[in-house]
Protein backbone atom coordinates (compact mmCIF):
# COMPACT_ATOMS: atom_id res chain seq x y z
CA UNK A 1 0.00 0.00 0.00
CA UNK A 2 1.05 3.59 -0.69
CA UNK A 3 0.84 4.39 3.02
CA UNK A 4 3.58 1.91 3.82
CA UNK A 5 6.11 3.44 1.42
CA UNK A 6 7.02 6.42 3.59
CA UNK A 7 10.67 7.35 3.94
CA UNK A 8 12.71 5.12 6.26
CA UNK A 9 14.73 6.79 9.02
CA UNK A 10 18.42 6.23 9.74
CA UNK A 11 19.07 4.45 13.03
CA UNK A 12 21.20 6.22 15.69
CA UNK A 13 24.18 3.99 14.75
CA UNK A 14 23.74 4.77 11.04
CA UNK A 15 23.59 8.51 11.83
CA UNK A 16 26.80 8.10 13.84
CA UNK A 17 28.55 6.41 10.92
CA UNK A 18 27.29 9.03 8.46
CA UNK A 19 28.61 11.76 10.76
CA UNK A 20 32.05 10.11 10.73
CA UNK A 21 31.90 9.83 6.94
CA UNK A 22 31.26 13.57 6.75
CA UNK A 23 34.39 14.10 8.84
CA UNK A 24 36.39 12.18 6.24
CA UNK A 25 37.09 8.96 8.18
CA UNK A 26 37.86 5.79 6.25
CA UNK A 27 36.13 2.45 6.89
CA UNK A 28 39.09 1.26 8.96
CA UNK A 29 39.05 4.45 11.06
CA UNK A 30 35.29 4.06 11.63
CA UNK A 31 35.93 0.48 12.82
CA UNK A 32 38.49 1.67 15.37
CA UNK A 33 36.42 4.67 16.49
CA UNK A 34 33.24 2.70 17.10
CA UNK A 35 34.83 -0.63 18.02
CA UNK A 36 32.95 -2.60 15.36
CA UNK A 37 34.07 -4.99 12.63
CA UNK A 38 34.76 -4.08 9.01
CA UNK A 39 31.87 -6.28 7.89
CA UNK A 40 29.47 -4.46 10.24
CA UNK A 41 30.56 -1.11 8.79
CA UNK A 42 29.94 -2.42 5.25
CA UNK A 43 26.45 -3.60 6.16
CA UNK A 44 25.62 -0.25 7.78
CA UNK A 45 26.95 1.66 4.76
CA UNK A 46 24.85 -0.43 2.37
CA UNK A 47 21.74 0.33 4.41
CA UNK A 48 22.64 4.04 4.65
CA UNK A 49 23.00 4.25 0.85
CA UNK A 50 19.65 2.52 0.40
CA UNK A 51 17.81 4.81 2.84
CA UNK A 52 19.41 7.98 1.45
CA UNK A 53 18.80 6.74 -2.12
CA UNK A 54 22.45 7.16 -3.13
CA UNK A 55 25.03 4.77 -4.58
CA UNK A 56 28.32 5.69 -2.89
CA UNK A 57 29.94 7.46 0.07
CA UNK A 58 30.54 10.70 -1.83
CA UNK A 59 26.83 11.05 -2.56
CA UNK A 60 25.97 10.05 1.02
CA UNK A 61 28.25 12.74 2.47
CA UNK A 62 26.71 15.37 0.19
CA UNK A 63 23.14 14.71 1.40
CA UNK A 64 21.74 17.40 3.64
CA UNK A 65 21.66 17.10 7.38
CA UNK A 66 18.61 18.21 9.40
CA UNK A 67 17.89 21.64 7.92
CA UNK A 68 18.06 24.84 9.94
CA UNK A 69 14.97 26.55 8.67
CA UNK A 70 14.85 30.33 8.59
CA UNK A 71 11.87 32.64 8.90
CA UNK A 72 11.56 33.06 5.13
CA UNK A 73 10.75 29.37 4.66
CA UNK A 74 8.05 29.43 7.35
CA UNK A 75 6.47 32.40 5.57
CA UNK A 76 6.68 30.72 2.16
CA UNK A 77 3.37 29.79 0.51
CA UNK A 78 2.75 26.32 -0.82
CA UNK A 79 1.58 27.09 -4.34
CA UNK A 80 -0.63 24.64 -6.20
CA UNK A 81 -1.47 25.23 -9.84
CA UNK A 82 -4.53 23.66 -11.44
CA UNK A 83 -3.55 23.15 -15.06
CA UNK A 84 -6.24 22.50 -17.67
CA UNK A 85 -4.55 20.45 -20.40
CA UNK A 86 -7.40 20.98 -22.85
CA UNK A 87 -10.60 22.97 -23.21
CA UNK A 88 -12.91 21.44 -20.62
CA UNK A 89 -15.90 23.48 -21.78
CA UNK A 90 -16.23 21.02 -24.66
CA UNK A 91 -17.12 18.36 -22.05
CA UNK A 92 -19.66 20.05 -19.73
CA UNK A 93 -19.92 17.27 -17.12
CA UNK A 94 -16.14 17.04 -16.63
CA UNK A 95 -15.89 20.83 -16.60
CA UNK A 96 -18.56 21.15 -13.89
CA UNK A 97 -16.73 18.58 -11.75
CA UNK A 98 -13.41 20.41 -12.21
CA UNK A 99 -14.89 23.73 -11.04
CA UNK A 100 -16.43 22.03 -8.00
CA UNK A 101 -13.11 20.35 -7.10
CA UNK A 102 -11.21 23.66 -7.22
CA UNK A 103 -13.86 25.25 -5.00
CA UNK A 104 -13.67 22.32 -2.53
CA UNK A 105 -9.87 22.50 -2.44
CA UNK A 106 -10.06 26.04 -1.09
CA UNK A 107 -11.77 24.67 2.04
CA UNK A 108 -8.46 23.37 3.39
CA UNK A 109 -7.18 26.95 3.82
CA UNK A 110 -3.56 25.80 3.43
CA UNK A 111 -2.53 26.43 -0.15
CA UNK A 112 -2.17 29.36 -2.48
CA UNK A 113 -4.25 27.99 -5.36
CA UNK A 114 -3.81 29.27 -8.90
CA UNK A 115 -5.94 28.06 -11.81
CA UNK A 116 -4.16 30.10 -14.48
CA UNK A 117 -0.37 29.38 -14.57
CA UNK A 118 1.74 32.52 -14.18
CA UNK A 119 4.89 33.04 -16.22
CA UNK A 120 8.05 32.30 -14.24
CA UNK A 121 6.12 30.81 -11.32
CA UNK A 122 7.35 27.42 -10.08
CA UNK A 123 4.62 25.83 -7.95
CA UNK A 124 5.07 23.15 -5.33
CA UNK A 125 2.61 20.89 -7.08
CA UNK A 126 0.73 20.89 -10.36
CA UNK A 127 -2.70 19.27 -10.53
CA UNK A 128 -3.38 18.63 -14.20
CA UNK A 129 -6.89 17.93 -15.46
CA UNK A 130 -8.16 16.92 -18.86
CA UNK A 131 -11.10 15.33 -20.62
CA UNK A 132 -11.83 13.83 -24.01
CA UNK A 133 -14.85 13.81 -26.31
CA UNK A 134 -14.73 10.01 -26.26
CA UNK A 135 -15.17 10.09 -22.46
CA UNK A 136 -16.98 13.38 -21.93
CA UNK A 137 -18.31 12.29 -18.53
CA UNK A 138 -14.80 11.51 -17.19
CA UNK A 139 -12.26 13.89 -15.66
CA UNK A 140 -8.63 12.74 -15.83
CA UNK A 141 -6.50 14.03 -12.94
CA UNK A 142 -2.78 13.82 -12.17
CA UNK A 143 -0.45 15.35 -9.57
CA UNK A 144 3.08 16.35 -10.51
CA UNK A 145 5.90 17.86 -8.51
CA UNK A 146 6.24 21.46 -9.63
CA UNK A 147 10.01 21.75 -10.01
CA UNK A 148 10.75 18.38 -11.64
CA UNK A 149 7.37 17.66 -13.27
CA UNK A 150 7.66 14.16 -11.76
CA UNK A 151 4.36 12.27 -11.87
CA UNK A 152 3.24 11.50 -8.31
CA UNK A 153 -0.31 10.23 -8.74
CA UNK A 154 -3.00 9.87 -11.38
CA UNK A 155 -6.61 8.75 -11.61
CA UNK A 156 -9.83 9.23 -13.56
CA UNK A 157 -13.13 10.30 -12.04
CA UNK A 158 -16.37 9.38 -13.77
CA UNK A 159 -19.28 11.78 -13.45
CA UNK A 160 -22.36 9.66 -12.75
CA UNK A 161 -25.78 10.37 -11.32
CA UNK A 162 -24.21 11.25 -7.96
CA UNK A 163 -24.56 14.80 -6.67
CA UNK A 164 -21.75 16.83 -8.27
CA UNK A 165 -20.83 18.57 -4.99
CA UNK A 166 -20.57 15.24 -3.15
CA UNK A 167 -18.49 13.78 -5.97
CA UNK A 168 -16.19 16.83 -5.89
CA UNK A 169 -15.74 16.48 -2.12
CA UNK A 170 -14.76 12.81 -2.52
CA UNK A 171 -12.33 13.70 -5.31
CA UNK A 172 -10.82 16.52 -3.24
CA UNK A 173 -10.30 14.25 -0.22
CA UNK A 174 -8.52 11.79 -2.50
CA UNK A 175 -6.36 14.53 -4.01
CA UNK A 176 -5.43 15.92 -0.60
CA UNK A 177 -4.59 12.47 0.76
CA UNK A 178 -2.40 11.79 -2.29
CA UNK A 179 -0.55 15.09 -1.76
CA UNK A 180 0.07 14.19 1.88
CA UNK A 181 1.41 10.72 1.06
CA UNK A 182 3.53 11.96 -1.85
CA UNK A 183 5.09 14.62 0.40
CA UNK A 184 5.83 12.07 3.13
CA UNK A 185 7.94 10.08 0.64
CA UNK A 186 10.08 13.04 -0.39
CA UNK A 187 13.47 14.12 0.89
CA UNK A 188 13.61 17.81 1.71
CA UNK A 189 15.48 20.00 -0.76
CA UNK A 190 16.15 23.59 0.27
CA UNK A 191 15.89 24.73 -3.35
CA UNK A 192 12.49 23.12 -3.83
CA UNK A 193 9.38 25.30 -4.17
CA UNK A 194 7.80 23.00 -1.57
CA UNK A 195 8.40 24.75 1.79
CA UNK A 196 9.94 22.87 4.70
CA UNK A 197 6.93 23.54 6.96
CA UNK A 198 4.71 21.55 4.58
CA UNK A 199 7.25 18.75 4.18
CA UNK A 200 7.80 18.46 7.95
CA UNK A 201 4.09 18.69 8.82
CA UNK A 202 2.97 16.04 6.34
CA UNK A 203 5.87 13.72 7.12
CA UNK A 204 4.88 13.83 10.80
CA UNK A 205 1.20 13.51 9.91
CA UNK A 206 1.77 10.18 8.18
CA UNK A 207 4.24 9.01 10.84
CA UNK A 208 1.65 9.59 13.56
CA UNK A 209 -0.84 7.32 11.79
CA UNK A 210 1.37 4.36 12.70
CA UNK A 211 0.79 5.02 16.43
CA UNK A 212 4.46 4.52 17.37
CA UNK A 213 5.91 6.52 20.25
CA UNK A 214 8.91 7.21 18.00
CA UNK A 215 6.57 9.21 15.73
CA UNK A 216 5.74 11.51 18.66
CA UNK A 217 9.43 12.16 19.35
CA UNK A 218 10.08 12.82 15.66
CA UNK A 219 7.14 15.24 15.51
CA UNK A 220 8.37 17.19 18.53
CA UNK A 221 11.89 17.38 17.11
CA UNK A 222 10.80 18.53 13.65
CA UNK A 223 7.87 20.78 14.48
CA UNK A 224 8.59 22.37 17.87
CA UNK A 225 11.27 24.76 16.49
CA UNK A 226 8.84 25.86 13.77
CA UNK A 227 5.91 26.23 16.17
CA UNK A 228 7.93 28.33 18.61
CA UNK A 229 8.91 30.83 15.91
CA UNK A 230 7.51 34.36 16.15
CA UNK A 231 5.83 33.88 12.77
CA UNK A 232 2.71 31.75 13.26
CA UNK A 233 2.24 28.81 10.89
CA UNK A 234 -1.10 27.20 11.69
CA UNK A 235 -0.46 23.91 9.87
CA UNK A 236 2.70 23.31 11.91
CA UNK A 237 0.91 24.13 15.18
CA UNK A 238 -2.05 21.93 14.21
CA UNK A 239 0.04 18.83 13.44
CA UNK A 240 2.17 19.33 16.57
CA UNK A 241 -1.04 19.65 18.61
CA UNK A 242 -2.34 16.46 17.04
CA UNK A 243 0.91 14.75 18.07
CA UNK A 244 0.38 15.78 21.71
CA UNK A 245 -3.27 14.70 21.51
CA UNK A 246 -2.36 11.25 20.17
CA UNK A 247 0.38 11.00 22.81
CA UNK A 248 -2.29 11.67 25.45
CA UNK A 249 -4.60 9.00 24.01
CA UNK A 250 -1.81 6.44 23.55
CA UNK A 251 -0.23 7.08 26.97
CA UNK A 252 3.14 8.24 25.62
CA UNK A 253 4.89 10.01 28.48
CA UNK A 254 3.24 12.08 31.20
CA UNK A 255 -0.42 12.64 30.33
CA UNK A 256 -0.79 15.81 32.41
CA UNK A 257 2.33 17.31 30.86
CA UNK A 258 1.15 16.47 27.32
CA UNK A 259 -2.25 18.01 28.08
CA UNK A 260 -0.61 21.16 29.51
CA UNK A 261 1.65 21.57 26.46
CA UNK A 262 -1.36 21.03 24.21
CA UNK A 263 -3.10 23.78 26.19
CA UNK A 264 -0.22 26.17 25.43
CA UNK A 265 -0.55 25.41 21.72
CA UNK A 266 -4.33 25.93 21.95
CA UNK A 267 -3.81 29.37 23.51
CA UNK A 268 -1.32 30.26 20.80
CA UNK A 269 -3.71 29.10 18.08
CA UNK A 270 -6.68 31.06 19.43
CA UNK A 271 -4.55 34.19 19.87
CA UNK A 272 -3.19 34.09 16.31
CA UNK A 273 -6.11 32.60 14.35
CA UNK A 274 -9.28 32.39 16.49
CA UNK A 275 -11.62 31.69 13.54
CA UNK A 276 -9.44 29.09 11.82
CA UNK A 277 -10.76 25.53 11.46
CA UNK A 278 -7.35 24.29 12.63
CA UNK A 279 -7.55 26.39 15.80
CA UNK A 280 -10.99 24.91 16.49
CA UNK A 281 -9.59 21.41 16.03
CA UNK A 282 -6.77 22.17 18.48
CA UNK A 283 -9.33 23.44 21.00
CA UNK A 284 -11.29 20.21 20.52
CA UNK A 285 -8.13 18.17 21.17
CA UNK A 286 -7.37 20.12 24.34
CA UNK A 287 -10.90 20.03 25.74
CA UNK A 288 -10.99 16.26 25.23
CA UNK A 289 -7.80 15.83 27.29
CA UNK A 290 -9.25 17.80 30.22
CA UNK A 291 -12.55 15.92 30.14
CA UNK A 292 -14.60 18.79 28.71
CA UNK A 293 -16.19 16.67 26.01
CA UNK A 294 -19.24 18.93 25.52
CA UNK A 295 -16.95 21.82 24.55
CA UNK A 296 -14.94 19.49 22.29
CA UNK A 297 -18.15 18.41 20.52
CA UNK A 298 -19.08 22.06 19.90
CA UNK A 299 -15.71 22.83 18.27
CA UNK A 300 -15.80 19.65 16.15
CA UNK A 301 -19.33 20.39 14.90
CA UNK A 302 -18.28 23.92 13.93
CA UNK A 303 -15.29 22.53 12.03
CA UNK A 304 -17.36 19.97 10.09
CA UNK A 305 -20.00 22.59 9.25
CA UNK A 306 -17.33 24.90 7.82
CA UNK A 307 -15.21 22.17 6.20
CA UNK A 308 -17.09 18.93 5.43
CA UNK A 309 -13.84 17.47 4.05
CA UNK A 310 -12.14 17.37 7.48
CA UNK A 311 -11.88 13.61 8.14
CA UNK A 312 -10.11 13.95 11.50
CA UNK A 313 -12.93 16.12 12.86
CA UNK A 314 -15.53 13.55 11.84
CA UNK A 315 -13.66 10.61 13.38
CA UNK A 316 -12.99 12.43 16.66
CA UNK A 317 -16.63 13.48 16.92
CA UNK A 318 -17.78 9.88 16.40
CA UNK A 319 -15.54 8.66 19.20
CA UNK A 320 -16.71 11.33 21.64
CA UNK A 321 -20.38 10.67 20.81
CA UNK A 322 -19.82 7.00 21.60
CA UNK A 323 -18.17 7.72 24.93
CA UNK A 324 -20.86 10.18 25.99
CA UNK A 325 -23.70 7.76 25.26
CA UNK A 326 -24.91 9.35 22.02
CA UNK A 327 -24.71 6.16 19.92
CA UNK A 328 -27.45 7.24 17.49
CA UNK A 329 -25.50 10.37 16.53
CA UNK A 330 -22.30 8.33 16.25
CA UNK A 331 -23.97 5.76 13.96
CA UNK A 332 -25.40 8.49 11.76
CA UNK A 333 -21.96 10.10 11.46
CA UNK A 334 -20.29 6.75 10.67
CA UNK A 335 -22.81 6.13 7.87
CA UNK A 336 -22.11 9.63 6.56
CA UNK A 337 -18.35 8.97 6.63
CA UNK A 338 -18.76 5.70 4.75
CA UNK A 339 -20.81 7.50 2.11
CA UNK A 340 -18.51 10.50 1.84
CA UNK A 341 -14.93 9.34 2.45
CA UNK A 342 -13.21 7.44 -0.40
CA UNK A 343 -11.71 4.07 0.56
CA UNK A 344 -8.14 5.28 -0.06
CA UNK A 345 -8.52 8.66 1.66
CA UNK A 346 -7.59 7.54 5.19
CA UNK A 347 -10.94 5.82 5.68
CA UNK A 348 -9.18 3.35 7.97
CA UNK A 349 -9.43 5.89 10.78
CA UNK A 350 -13.22 5.38 10.77
CA UNK A 351 -12.68 1.70 11.62
CA UNK A 352 -11.34 2.64 15.06
CA UNK A 353 -14.69 4.20 15.90
CA UNK A 354 -16.67 1.36 14.34
CA UNK A 355 -14.90 -1.21 16.53
CA UNK A 356 -15.97 0.72 19.65
CA UNK A 357 -19.59 1.00 18.57
CA UNK A 358 -19.76 -2.72 17.77
CA UNK A 359 -18.49 -3.44 21.28
CA UNK A 360 -21.05 -1.12 22.89
CA UNK A 361 -23.78 -2.80 20.82
CA UNK A 362 -22.73 -6.22 22.13
CA UNK A 363 -21.68 -7.45 18.66
CA UNK A 364 -18.47 -8.93 20.02
CA UNK A 365 -17.51 -11.23 17.13
CA UNK A 366 -17.96 -8.45 14.57
CA UNK A 367 -16.06 -6.14 16.87
CA UNK A 368 -13.11 -8.55 17.11
CA UNK A 369 -12.94 -8.83 13.31
CA UNK A 370 -12.95 -5.05 12.95
CA UNK A 371 -10.37 -4.56 15.71
CA UNK A 372 -8.14 -7.23 14.17
CA UNK A 373 -8.10 -5.30 10.88
CA UNK A 374 -7.00 -2.15 12.70
CA UNK A 375 -4.35 -3.91 14.80
CA UNK A 376 -2.90 -5.58 11.73
CA UNK A 377 -1.70 -2.16 10.50
CA UNK A 378 -1.43 -0.28 13.80
CA UNK A 379 -0.54 -2.81 16.52
CA UNK A 380 0.30 0.08 18.87
CA UNK A 381 -3.29 1.39 18.91
CA UNK A 382 -3.98 1.22 22.64
CA UNK A 383 -7.72 1.91 22.58
CA UNK A 384 -8.40 -0.72 19.92
CA UNK A 385 -6.25 -3.27 21.79
CA UNK A 386 -8.35 -2.62 24.91
CA UNK A 387 -11.54 -3.11 22.89
CA UNK A 388 -10.19 -6.43 21.62
CA UNK A 389 -9.42 -7.53 25.20
CA UNK A 390 -12.90 -6.51 26.34
CA UNK A 391 -14.50 -8.51 23.52
CA UNK A 392 -12.47 -11.60 24.39
CA UNK A 393 -13.53 -11.25 28.03
CA UNK A 394 -17.19 -10.97 27.03
CA UNK A 395 -17.02 -14.08 24.82
CA UNK A 396 -15.11 -16.09 27.42
CA UNK A 397 -11.92 -16.38 25.33
CA UNK A 398 -9.63 -15.88 28.31
CA UNK A 399 -6.51 -17.37 26.70
CA UNK A 400 -6.83 -14.97 23.77
CA UNK A 401 -7.52 -12.15 26.23
CA UNK A 402 -4.28 -12.97 28.05
CA UNK A 403 -2.35 -12.89 24.75
CA UNK A 404 -3.83 -9.50 23.91
CA UNK A 405 -2.97 -8.17 27.38
CA UNK A 406 0.62 -9.31 26.88
CA UNK A 407 0.68 -7.42 23.56
CA UNK A 408 -0.77 -4.33 25.23
CA UNK A 409 2.05 -4.21 27.77
CA UNK A 410 4.67 -4.86 25.09
CA UNK A 411 3.65 -1.58 23.47
CA UNK A 412 2.53 0.29 26.60
CA UNK A 413 4.63 -1.06 29.46
CA UNK A 414 3.56 1.62 31.97
CA UNK A 415 -0.19 1.35 31.30
CA UNK A 416 -2.29 1.45 34.48
CA UNK A 417 -5.86 1.94 35.71
CA UNK A 418 -5.41 5.70 36.07
CA UNK A 419 -4.52 6.00 32.37
CA UNK A 420 -7.86 4.54 31.33
CA UNK A 421 -9.75 6.61 33.91
CA UNK A 422 -8.18 9.79 32.51
CA UNK A 423 -9.13 8.70 29.00
CA UNK A 424 -12.74 8.24 30.14
CA UNK A 425 -13.06 11.64 31.83
CA UNK A 426 -16.44 13.15 30.98
CA UNK A 427 -17.99 9.76 30.14
CA UNK A 428 -21.32 9.04 31.93
CA UNK A 429 -20.69 7.01 35.14
CA UNK A 430 -22.69 3.94 34.03
CA UNK A 431 -20.87 3.68 30.71
CA UNK A 432 -17.51 4.31 32.36
CA UNK A 433 -18.15 1.52 34.87
CA UNK A 434 -19.19 -0.86 32.07
CA UNK A 435 -15.99 -0.18 30.10
CA UNK A 436 -13.72 -0.38 33.15
CA UNK A 437 -15.25 -3.66 34.32
CA UNK A 438 -14.93 -5.14 30.82
CA UNK A 439 -11.13 -4.91 31.02
CA UNK A 440 -10.54 -5.64 34.70
CA UNK A 441 -8.01 -8.39 33.97
CA UNK A 442 -5.77 -5.84 32.22
CA UNK A 443 -4.84 -4.17 35.47
CA UNK A 444 -2.08 -5.95 37.29
CA UNK A 445 -3.58 -5.32 40.71
CA UNK A 446 -6.87 -6.96 39.58
CA UNK A 447 -8.89 -4.69 41.88
CA UNK A 448 -12.61 -5.06 41.11
CA UNK A 449 -14.69 -1.90 40.83
CA UNK A 450 -17.75 -1.62 43.02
Amino acid sequence: MFEQNTKQELTPRQKEILSLLRKGLTNAEICRTLGISANTVKVHLANIYKILEVTNRIEAVSTQEEPNVDIDDIKKDLIIVFNKENDLTATPKAHELYLAVVESFHQYHIFRIIDIPEKGLVPGFIISVSSSRDNEDTLFVSIRQGASNELLWTTSIKVNDEDIILLAQKATMLLFRSLVLATAKMRFNRNSPIPYWWYASMYCNVKLENRHKESFEISKKMLSPLASNDYYNEQVVYILSMAYYIAFLENWGDRQENSALLGELARKAMFNAPYSIYSKMIMAFYNTTIGNKAEAIAYLKQTIEETPLFITARVDLIQIYLLTGEEDKALKLIEECERLIPETANKASVYHARSLILFLQGKYDECKNQANQVLLYTPNAMAVRLIMIACCNKTGELEESAKQIKKLYEYHSSFCRNDLEQLLMGVPPQKKEFIMNSVQNVFRDNTVLT
